[in-house]
């Protein structure tokens, strides 16, 4: 899969990625709000990118020029069964937050998924914390529908609070007319 934006690239991860995914994953604030351990090493994060280039459902979001910036990735809804629900989940570095580049790259994301899956809700959880992943969800037309009281427990241990967000199919049919706009 490769999608392209005004300025980024949305496309499945390869080897030359390993130096940005390194730096992407070693970031303690990111990877705790994703929910995974930072990476130590390089080491580390090249049996990461090995595993994940193996999947189809988790991709790079890159600059026009390459740079590896962030993350996408999508699952069947865990919550959800017996509907073509699925769930995203996304990471962004800090040096690119608060610049637009995750809604652009989100709008694609999603358009692509809609129209390869045939969903009928899409969802996104985040952290009770997150404001930012939050205010990018809620540009994003999906729903705030409640708290869900320990709902993941992180790699140290914690059990976490998560915020849940969706978006069914009759509101992203009215959001991806907006977006085609835009």
């Amino acid at each position: 899969m490769r999608l392209e934006t005004k300025r980024l690239v949305i496309r499945s991860f390869n080897e030359f990625d390993l130096d940005d995914f390194y730096e992407l994953n070693k970031d303690e604030q990111l990877t705790y709000y994703a929910g995974f351990k930072p990476h130590p090493d390089k080491e580390t994060s090249n049996y990461q990118l090995k595993s994940i280039m193996l999947l189809n459902d988790y991709f790079a979001i890159t600059l026009k020029d390459d740079t590896l910036i962030g993350d996408l990735n999508y699952y069947k809804d865990p919550l959800r069964r017996g509907c073509k629900a699925y769930q995203i989940g996304f990471l962004l570095r800090k040096e690119y937050q608060h610049q637009g580049y995750m809604q652009e790259a989100l709008k694609n994301f999603i358009e692509y998924l809609y129209f390869q899956l045939d969903i009928e809700i899409l969802s996104c959880v985040t952290m009770v914390n997150n404001k930012s992943a939050q205010n990018t969800i809620e540009a994003l037309g999906f729903q705030y529908d409640g708290v869900i009281r320990q709902y993941k427990r992180l790699y140290n241990g914690e059990l976490i609070d998560c915020k849940l967000y969706t978006l069914t199919k009759d509101e992203l049919e009215r959001k991806l007319i907006l977006w085609q706009k835009n």
